[in-house]
């Protein structure tokens, strides 16, 4: 088992840098029915705008991280690396891919994959990894290697039912076992627990759920960005699972869009650290989900394809022009921080409307619960 977890996180990196599998353009709409208000007169000058907020007892530059991409097989330390020395120049937040190959190989070739982010990012929060599923099968003990091997700020337990059950290998163990571990864990473990989907998106009744057991921090994850039903698509073809390629294709809208996601966990979990990621791959989106009522948002994809196909210098530049667009749209809404820039107001389509009032979101009790629960990490 060992060596096929290896070798499908080998795989997973080569699926999403070779094929289409972003979520199909649902989002696009999405964002074309939410509107913010500029303002003429911002009051500020651009050199006035702030973009740092406390992260899990540090201080972040701009409110991103990178989310936990890969990890676990040899050829991923150097993208680790890279990543790591990314998020230190920057001053923003990063996590790790699950760390199930750590604990099924005690390898140090392994282990160094995930232990060299630590290393090249010193000083920006750390966010360790492991599935919800993996969890029922680990002792107390194992979960604190995971998150001291690598000096973890923090550890995502991971969502992804829609993944597993096209994966090959899929482990669709999620129950109430897994459920009752995570009470265990979040009990003992010295660190917080950030409950996390893959790109489907978290819902209000999940958001929850897990908010009543005591979980405090969120990413979203949602259907915007990397679809892992199709990147888990794409290696059923290959391996001659036909039904699961197929149900995958069925499968490739499915999900939360981001934004929506974002307003359904802060209303279900107000009193929480929320991270907009999937498809946020712009400082306007950015700004956008800020906005709405996230307080991180998490990027991974176009980071890791920048720095395979064209190297360090292209993802640097990357990185510069979102914190520098997301400050942009910051100054044009007269924000000069980021706890301003929550208070921005935004108007929604009224197809946008509709859906929140059938989900029976009040969006007016909505921004009240928005402007009194301005997180930003531990403020």
């Amino acid at each position: 088992m060992s060596e096929e977890t290896s070798i499908r996180k080998i795989e997973h990196i080569e699926v999403v840098l070779q094929e289409d599998i972003i979520c199909p353009g649902l989002c696009n709409d999405i964002y074309s029915q939410i509107r913010v208000i500029h303002k003429a007169f911002p009051l500020l000058s651009l050199e006035d705008i702030n973009l740092s907020i406390k992260f899990l007892g540090k201080t972040l530059d701009a409110p991103l991280i990178i989310t936990g991409i890969t990890g676990g097989h040899p050829e991923s330390l150097k993208i680790n690396e890279k990543l790591a020395a990314l998020a230190e120049k920057h001053g923003i937040a990063i996590g790790v891919g699950s760390q199930r190959a750590m604990l099924e190989k005690n390898d140090v070739e392994i282990v160094e994959t995930f232990r060299i982010v630590r290393r090249k990012a010193p000083s920006v929060p750390l966010i360790g990894n492991i599935g919800i599923n993996t969890l029922q099968d680990l002792s107390i003990r194992d979960v604190e290697y995971i998150v001291e091997a690598i000096d973890a700020d923090a550890l995502a337990i991971h969502l992804n039912p829609g993944q597993e059950l096209i994966q090959p290998e899929g482990d669709t163990r999620f129950t109430k076992k897994a459920l009752n571990k995570l009470v265990e864990v979040i009990d003992t473990l010295s660190v917080p627990i950030i409950i996390k989907e893959v790109g489907n998106g978290i819902s209000m009744e999940v958001a929850s759920l897990f908010y009543g057991l005591g979980v405090r921090y969120f990413d979203v994850a949602g259907a915007c960005g990397t679809n892992w039903i199709l990147v888990e698509g794409v290696r059923a073809a290959r391996k001659g699972y036909r039904d699961k390629a197929l149900l995958a294709k069925k499968l490739a809208n499915w999900g939360i869009p981001t934004p929506i996601s974002v307003i359904e966990t802060r209303w279900a979990a107000p009193n929480s650290v929320i991270i907009a990621s999937g498809g946020v791959w712009d400082g306007y989106k950015a700004a956008i989900n800020i906005v709405l009522g996230a307080d991180l948002c998490g990027i991974a994809l176009p980071i890791l394809k920048l720095l395979v196909r064209k190297g360090f210098n292209e993802a640097d530049t990357f990185l510069a022009n979102y914190i520098n667009e997301l400050a942009a749209i910051a100054y044009l809404l007269g924000a000069s921080n980021i706890d301003s820039l929550k208070k921005s107001p935004f108007i929604l389509s009224s197809n946008l409307y509709k859906y929140f009032e059938q989900r029976g979101i009040d969006l007016n009790k909505y921004m009240l619960i928005k402007h009194q629960n301005m997180i930003t990490g531990e403020n």
